[in-house]
């Protein structure tokens, strides 16, 4: 903590968590993802953490190695973990968590992320296997944890971002691992135990003093009380709440209009979400790749954000973010963009000159945002401008853009669409582009990087370069202009203080994801200065 640290019972952090709908019924991934309550995943560590740099590295793993095949992992856990009754974090205790999680009994809502990864884990959902034979097991050494996958993984280090275990114990003697919402039966490894747990008033967490990990906290208590309903921002101008995430548009020019609100402001991609217009190769005129070219060098990306997203958006120019695995977005700029000449050149070797002869268009919207509305006007009537050609907009609710889209042959020639990460590895954002994906498009050099770099772990050098190609492909092919990233903003008092808020590498401020927890190292880096007396 900096000189500035306020003392020991003033470090409190205060939160909300909303329950409107939601139930609010464990504290823990494994558990239950979208039932978890405020102040979740804190009473265990994940094998690895992420830098604000996003580099994965050692969490309660303190390295890890992989087979020759690429198919079995070791991860070496620090045999210094201790929970808080006294008895070591083993393999043992991710061995039954992640056997827990496959069980069909348990019906975990997010089986799908192990899906087709870990080796049997598909089966045992479907109760065609047994647990003991999902593709996890303890190593030669109790702290050694053996996971086999089906083919090779070379970025599981990083989907272990999500391995928060269980406590094996635990988990046996009360069948779920609900026992981590009672204060009684309460079983933590991590920086924090279960201090109060009132789902219809708050839930606190305390500085766990047995706690023998490397996230020592600093701030000793947290607080997240429940709301239902109404506005964050509101309860932050309040001084109810620390920090709050700013999403209307309301919102966003309240703090462009007060300096101080500014100064509070920040600004990061969490899902690394690309915003995009695509098109239907297969169908005329979209088959025309001059075509394709000229749009995608008629759309001005700096004034549409100005006008439209500024700040929560950033201009895309390739398909993958700045900070993004293999992302390579400078060397890639070129290719789509803004460049009116050389559009309204590209236009006219389409057979369209001045946009005469240009076919009647529809540009379909999923969903009814009106961000995407404003988005997909600005896009129109850039193209009007630049290229003298008209296209009509039509909103789809989800469900029915998505059947279009998914038809074979797909019934959307051109639409409006986006995509965040599910893990973090280039094959994820990628692989959206696999021919017999989501679009239509299909070029086997693109098919091949991504699928021959996907399996290789012994060169991480060739993997990159080849992820790159790739991308590479995918811009010069303008099978989809990329648009805007989107970027999520935050607000945080001025006494919450900490080099993990400061801009990373990218330019991008305050919690990184995956956020204020045990998956990354904002714990021993955050805390509250003494500036708080003037707020609270």
């Amino acid at each position: 903590m900096g000189s500035d640290a306020a003392p020991a019972d003033q470090q409190v952090m205060i939160t909300s968590w909303d329950g409107e709908g939601l139930k609010g019924e464990c504290m823990d991934l494994y558990e239950g993802v979208y039932n978890r309550a405020g102040l979740s995943d804190l009473f265990s560590e994940p094998l690895t953490r992420m830098t604000k740099d996003f580099g994965v590295i050692p969490g309660t793993a303190l390295g890890w190695d992989c087979s020759a095949d690429g198919k079995v992992w070791t991860f070496h856990i620090d045999p210094n973990l201790k929970w808080n009754d006294g008895t070591a974090v083993t393999a043992a205790d991710y061995v039954e968590t992640f056997r827990y999680s496959a069980d069909p009994k348990h019906a975990w809502d997010f089986t799908w992320y192990w899906n087709g990864i870990i080796k049997n884990y598909t089966e045992a959902t479907k109760g065609t296997v047994t647990l003991d034979q999902v593709g996890v097991r303890v190593g030669s050494v109790p702290t050694d944890f053996e996971v086999e996958t089906v083919d090779p993984v070379p970025y599981l280090p990083a989907m272990m971002l999500y391995s928060w275990p269980l406590n094996k114990v635990a988990l046996n003697k009360y069948g779920s691992g609900k026992y981590n919402i009672n204060v009684s039966t309460s079983v933590t490894s991590g920086p924090y135990y279960l201090a109060e747990w009132q789902p219809d008033r708050r839930f606190v967490v305390k500085a766990n003093p047995k706690y023998t990990g490397a996230l020592k906290p600093n701030i000793t208590t947290q607080i997240s009380n429940v709301v239902r309903g109404g506005s964050n921002f509101l309860r932050y101008q309040a001084n109810e709440v620390d920090s709050t995430e700013v999403t209307s548009p309301a919102e966003i020019a309240l703090v462009n209009a007060d300096p101080e609100l500014s100064r509070q402001f920040a600004t990061n991609p969490q899902d690394f979400r690309t915003y995009y217009m695509f098109f239907d190769i297969n169908t005329k005129p979209w088959d025309n790749l001059k075509l394709r070219q000229a749009l995608a060098k008629a759309v001005d990306r700096e004034g549409i954000i100005d006008a439209v997203l500024r700040p929560l958006a950033i201009p895309a120019y390739s398909w993958l973010a700045p900070g993004f695995p293999d992302a390579n977005q400078e060397a890639l700029k070129p290719i789509q963009a803004f460049d009116p000449a050389g559009a309204k050149r590209l236009l006219a070797e389409a057979g369209y000159p001045d946009g005469r002869g240009f076919p009647k268009t529809t540009l379909y919207i999923r969903g009814s945002a009106q961000v995407d509305k404003d988005v997909c006007q600005a896009l129109t009537a850039g193209f009007k401008q630049v290229l003298n050609i008209d296209l009509t907009l039509e909103n789809l609710d989800q469900p029915s853009f998505m059947a279009k889209l998914n038809a074979k042959p797909t019934q959307i020639a051109v639409g409006w669409l986006s995509y965040g990460m599910d893990y973090f590895d280039a094959t994820n954002m990628l692989g959206v582009w696999l021919s017999g994906g989501r679009h239509s498009w299909k070029n086997d050099e693109f098919d091949r990087l991504v699928k021959q770099g996907g399996v290789m772990t012994t060169e991480p050098a060739k993997r990159s370069e080849m992820m790159m190609q790739a991308e590479k492909i995918l811009v010069e092919d303008c099978v989809g202009i990329f648009v805007y990233h989107k970027l999520a903003g935050f607000l945080y008092k001025p006494y919450l203080k900490g080099e993990i808020l400061t801009p990373n590498s990218f330019g991008y401020t305050g919690l990184q994801w995956p956020g204020f927890g045990t998956a990354t190292l904002a714990i021993p880096q955050l805390y509250i200065s003494n500036d708080v007396s003037k707020f609270r």
